[in-house]
């Protein structure tokens, strides 16, 4: 065999044994069997004082509340795990996965989408093997009044929130991390992308509640309660969103 017929064939190889290793993942991911571990690695995203001296303080009880969530909604849907996930908190990282591009086309996405996934492959700083990695990007409140987008990849198992760094956003931090950690196990969004708007009936919490408007609470993959025609206000809180039939459907926690 020439070089580079011994290339293509460990190309053809190495991409073998990815497609593999993503669907046996899925798999094992779908069935809820056993815990999923999460771990959140949190980094500096604008440079400043603040967001270092908040992730200095940062510690694992910070982020409880995400399982004890997590726990709540699975009993709900009749999840025969106690603990659907274990979170960790990582120490800070200086080199986060590269960024989702603002307005990138399909190439320059598909560009990013490949990137992220060689960045997966080889990260491992920490040697923790999570399940999904959530990557903690905090913001100075006092720089921003509003965020870069948030994502969460499902086939790479990877999610960018975007954080302010202040204690009195941290419960709305736990809404934006959850959003994304769903993401990564197979849940899609439900608010119309153009105006943020929930949809209904999925992305209402109570789409039989009458009157309809307002509602109280946010299904978690809409991330906002919808108060009057057109208008909806982000979720302060775990407290004031759940798990929908929709969501947990596309999770596998119900047929």
């Amino acid at each position: 065999m020439t070089f580079r017929q011994v290339r293509i064939a460990l190309l053809l190889l190495l991409l073998v044994l990815v497609v593999h290793n993503v669907f046996s993942d899925a798999r094992r991911i779908a069935r809820w069997d056993v815990p999923l571990f999460v771990v959140i690695y949190p980094t500096n995203a604008d440079g400043s004082a603040a967001a270092e001296r908040y992730i200095e303080r940062l510690d694992a009880a910070d982020f409880q509340p995400i399982a004890d969530y997590m726990a709540t909604e699975a009993r709900r849907y009749g999840l025969p795990l106690d603990r659907p996930i274990y979170v960790e908190l990582a120490d800070p990282i200086d080199e986060p996965p590269p960024q989702q591009p603002t307005a990138g086309n399909v190439l320059e996405r598909m560009a990013w989408v490949a990137r992220l996934r060689w960045w997966r492959l080889w990260f491992d700083e920490q040697d923790r093997d999570p399940d999904v990695l959530l990557i903690a990007r905090y913001h100075d409140p006092a720089r921003a009044t509003r965020l870069p987008h948030s994502t969460g990849l499902e086939r790479i198992r990877v999610a960018s929130a975007h954080l302010f760094a202040g204690r009195a956003q941290r419960r709305q931090n736990h809404v934006v991390l959850v959003h994304e950690l769903l993401h990564t196990v197979g849940a899609s969004d439900l608010y119309d992308l153009g105006t943020g708007l929930p949809i209904f009936p999925s992305g209402y919490a109570e789409p039989n509640r009458a009157p309809l408007l307002p509602q109280v609470r946010a299904e978690i993959m809409a991330g906002r309660i919808p108060v009057a025609p057109n208008r909806a206000i982000q979720a302060p809180g775990l407290d004031r969103t759940l798990i929908g039939p929709t969501t947990a459907a596309e999770l596998g926690w119900i047929d």
